[in-house]
Formats: structure tokens, sequence, C-alpha cells
């Protein structure tokens, strides 16, 4: 079967060259290692986009990683009113915005043929909210590539790590490790999304056992925090109490997963108790402190992306 997958074909060649995993693509590579042909394209927000990729590849199926949906109304709505008629399914990682755009939402979301989660509470709340039929979704389970981590070899190092860049709150995380006195590494980019972390390594100069590395906003440097993560005693994750909308810090989760590390991370919501029940989820200071002294760790790797795309194949089919 051919497959169009919209996204990030770049992520592909990194996947290729080794240096990121595949859960990275939610499934597409796996569709590919089943047999079928994936055709890899840029998603834009060119309105004609989608329709000048299905004219030209003619693909039996459309496979959308991240919906955003103005960067897919108008192959959506074709597929709505009947003109387009190939199956689409498609990741939705965010609960539909409510208010004026409802009836968009709920419009477009319905042309689906399946819509994959994230997070069951995600899954619920776009049911509850009437966005999309309760029949056409479910939460495959996405999680670490398994073939990616076993190639890593892991030690258990005397510091803690964080990596993430999305909406991660590092002024609780300083004021934490300045009074534990824990050795800290904080990777991040300069900025992610309205967050600016500019004067990150200024602010943690004089605390002598954290330090701050800053990286380009690009794939290409998971390589290296890969490998210090897998030295690391332990992940963290400090997410904005103020940002808890979604499941931010998943990602951090499969990595804390794949590589078999203890995590840190701050109770999220729309993270499964399930997925975080071997970790230690944490909302105060004081338990990031308590947590910091006394680690759990993590017994099994209940999630992969393989057993994800066994969870999705029933889906992946032509009309």
């Amino acid at each position: 079967m051919k497959i169009l997958y919209i996204g990030t074909p770049k992520t592909y060649q990194f996947y290729k060259e080794g240096k990121n995993p595949s859960h990275w693509l939610y499934g597409a590579v796996e569709m590919e290692k089943d047999g079928h042909q994936v055709i890899w394209e840029q998603e834009n927000s060119n309105f004609l986009n989608d329709y000048k990729l299905v004219r030209r590849y003619r693909p039996d199926l459309v496979f959308i990683p991240n919906l955003n949906i103005r960067n897919h109304a108008f192959l959506l709505f074709l597929k709505r009113i009947g003109i387009y008629r190939k199956p689409i399914i498609a990741f939705l990682h965010h609960t539909p915005k409510s208010g004026k755009t409802k009836f968009v939402y709920s419009l477009l979301l319905k042309a689906l043929n399946h819509c994959f989660f994230l997070s069951k509470k995600t899954m619920e709340e776009t049911i509850n909210g009437g966005y999309i039929n309760k029949d056409k979704c479910s939460e495959p389970g996405w999680g670490p590539d398994r073939n990616f981590y076993a190639k890593i070899s892991t030690t258990s190092g005397d510091y803690f790590i964080s990596t993430g860049k999305e909406n991660r709150d590092f002024d609780l995380l300083i004021d934490v490790f300045k009074e534990t006195k824990a050795p800290l590494k904080i990777i991040t980019a300069q900025s992610h999304a309205g967050s600016d972390y500019t004067n990150l390594k200024e602010k943690c100069a004089p605390i002598s056992n954290i330090e701050v590395i800053i990286t380009e906003n690009s794939g290409e440097v998971y390589p290296m925090m890969v490998k210090e993560m897998a030295n690391a005693k332990a992940i963290v994750c400090p997410l904005r109490q103020d940002k808890l909308n979604y499941c931010v810090g998943l990602s951090t989760i499969a990595d804390a997963e794949g590589l078999g590390k203890p995590l840190i991370i701050t109770k999220n919501p729309y993270h499964s108790e399930k997925r975080t029940e071997n970790y230690n989820a944490v909302t105060t200071k004081q338990e990031w402190i308590h947590s910091i002294n006394l680690l759990k760790r993590q017994k099994t790797i209940d999630y992969s992306i393989q057993k994800c795309y066994q969870n999705m194949k029933q889906y992946i089919k032509p009309i």
C-alpha cells in the first residue's frame, strides 16, 4: 500500500542516519518496515499543499503524525464533502479549541477515518466535546523505539539531567538543585515555542553543581543528549504548572522508558497513572527534593512504538 506521510521528513533522514529513534515519526517507520511504501513529504501552511501532494502521488492512505487543523483544512474539507475519498488517519496531540473555532474543528475532525491520541484524557475531552465520534478514536500507547535504545550502553553516573525545552519550569528546577546540592546538567535550546532560555546559563553560572548546555533547536543534537541521559543517575522533567493542558513531557517519559532510567517529572493530568506509576511524579518543591533524595526506579518497559504500531495496524487499510 502507498502511504503519504505529511509531517517532518527531515526527522526521517535523521532516523536513517541513526541519530533519532523511530517513535518521533509516530509509526510511519514501522509502516515502512511492514512492507508499505511510505512517501515522506513536508507539512506546511500553504492552503493547497496537501491537495498538490495527493494529486501528485495518488496515495492509498494519508497519514498525518501531528494534526494541525490549519495546515490540513483544505484536504479535510474535501474529504468531509466526499470529493476526496481515500482514508486519512492522524495523531491529534492537543484537545481542540472551543469557542468560535469549535464548528471548524468539529466539521474537519469528523473527516478523519481514524484519530490516534497520545493521551487518554485528550481523547476523552475531544470525544466529549463533540468533535469526533468515539468509534473513530483510540490511544494506541505511543512509546520508545526499543531497537534504537537497545544499541545504547548505559551507566549510572552521579548527575541528574534535564534535556527538554517545551514549557519547562527551570526556575523551580534551579531552586530545588541549589538547595539539594545534587549535580545537575541542563541541556536545552535557546528558545522554543515562546519560551526564552537565553539567560539560563548566566543565571546558573554562580551555582557550582549546575551545568547548562545551550544547543541549537534541532533533532540533530539528540545523539549528544541521549549519551548524556544514558550516563546519568536519573532524568528530570520540570513542567510549568500553567501549561499542563496537554501531554507535555511524554517524550521525556519515552526516553526514561527506553533507557531504563529513573525519572522525576512534574505531575501532569494528561499522563496516565499507569504510565508514571514507576516514576516520581511530583508537584511541590518539597516533593521534588524528597524524590531527588529517594529515587523510585523504573521496573519494566510497558510501552514501545513497536507495540503502538500493532495497535494502529487495523486502521491502516485502503478503501
